[in-house]
């Protein structure tokens, strides 16, 4: 049980489509897999990721400041090597780099334990349920109306019960026709999510969610920037639709700002960007305890196994352009059945990575090395 080998690797993939929100270009996803091997020859596979800036970063973490102390821990306590590491980063920040370097690391504990165990990865975490909803979610922003339109049409052909649409137009008619344009294609059944990436002040946010709402939004995201708690409490006051926020949030406490002031109705946890599994059930229990549901932010294989751990799990993101699968990543595609999807039923999280293409992306070798465990039995 104890580690052994550790190797990490960083990959710059292009988005299998165009990504550019009303704040962000994304020209390239950089993604760090973290491999590890116990004394006994169990194996786990980790992953996280940056949209374009702090990969090389997060690499030099892993490297220089964290697979030393990995030495000899025994996977088997998750929650110890966690701290161990959060411990150990937390005078260069509580967030950030240092949780999304330690997310590589506790996501490969939590795969080899699940196929230590013999059992799929969302059983492991909790088990509390075996389907999950999805979500189409599409980087449309900049498309025209007559693309959208077919755009939206792609999500309803797969099945899927609700739709997301970005937001954040420079002209308010323009925002509205797309929303016209989804909820004419939709029907007044189906979900129409809408995302604003962070572009708007509290004035604008609240004019805006008041024009959306004849079109019965069943949450605005990101309206404003993350740190202004206040700012969504007073746009959750002055409008109907429900708000999610938080995958730009990093740490419990975070949410628990959110939770506290009122000011959110879905919560998002990112589970790269706040460490991984373990302090994403934190979250994901935290929120439970407010009677708020948790919709994970992107990584939807992974996000999948989180979904169904929980009994508060809401809808699964499937982002166009993003899946592991349409990365060519792995081998392995991710389908809903009437909207809804069905977790891995193999061990572990039951991602096989394919090499030649993280070979072609790479920019760091991730040869398995041999750890000086001596100081550790």
């Amino acid at each position: 049980m104890r580690i052994r080998e550790l190797s990490f690797s960083l990959h710059r993939i292009s988005p299998a489509t165009p990504w550019q929100d009303a704040t962000h270009k994304v020209t390239g996803l950089e993604f760090i897999v973290a491999r590890l091997k116990t004394m006994s020859g169990a194996t786990g596979t980790g992953f996280s990721y940056t949209v374009g800036v702090g990969g090389s970063a997060i690499l030099a973490l892993l490297e220089d400041y964290c697979a030393g102390i990995l030495a000899g821990q025994n996977i088997g306590e998750p929650e110890r090597i966690w701290r161990l590491l959060f411990d150990h980063l937390h005078r260069t920040g509580s967030g950030g780099i240092n949780t999304l370097a330690i997310a590589a690391i506790d996501i490969a504990v939590w795969d080899a334990l699940a196929r230590l165990q013999n059992v799929p990865l969302w059983r492991a975490l909790g088990g509390a349920k075996s389907r999950i909803r999805g979500y189409g979610s599409g980087i449309d922003l900049f498309m025209t109306p007559d693309e959208l339109g077919n755009h939206v049409r792609g999500y309803l052909q797969q099945g899927y019960q609700a739709v997301k649409i970005k937001v954040g137009r420079v002209k308010l008619s323009e925002d509205l026709e797309r929303l016209h344009v989804a909820r004419e294609l939709i029907g007044p059944d189906r979900q129409l999510l809408l995302d604003a990436n962070q572009c708007w002040t509290v004035a604008e946010a609240i004019q805006r969610a008041r024009a959306f709402e004849p079109y019965q939004p069943a949450w605005l995201e990101e309206p404003l920037a993350p740190e202004d708690v206040s700012g969504h409490a007073r746009l959750r006051a002055m409008t109907s639709i429900p708000i999610a926020a938080g995958e730009s949030l990093y740490t419990a406490p975070q949410f628990a700002q959110y939770l506290r002031a009122g000011a959110v109705d879905v919560l998002q946890p990112d589970i790269a960007r706040v460490g991984g599994y373990t302090p994403w059930k934190k979250i994901a229990a935290l929120a439970e305890a407010w009677n708020v549901p948790v919709a994970p932010h992107f990584l939807a294989e992974l996000s999948l196994h989180a979904l169904c751990a929980v009994p508060n799990g809401l809808l699964l993101e499937n982002v166009t352009g993003g899946s592991f699968f349409e990365l060519g990543m792995t081998d392995t595609p991710l389908e809903p059945h009437d909207g809804v999807f069905l977790p891995p039923d193999v061990p572990g999280h039951g991602l096989n990575l394919n090499r030649e293409v993280l070979d072609r992306w790479q920019v760091h070798p991730g040869e398995l090395r041999a750890l000086d465990t001596s100081t550790h039995l």
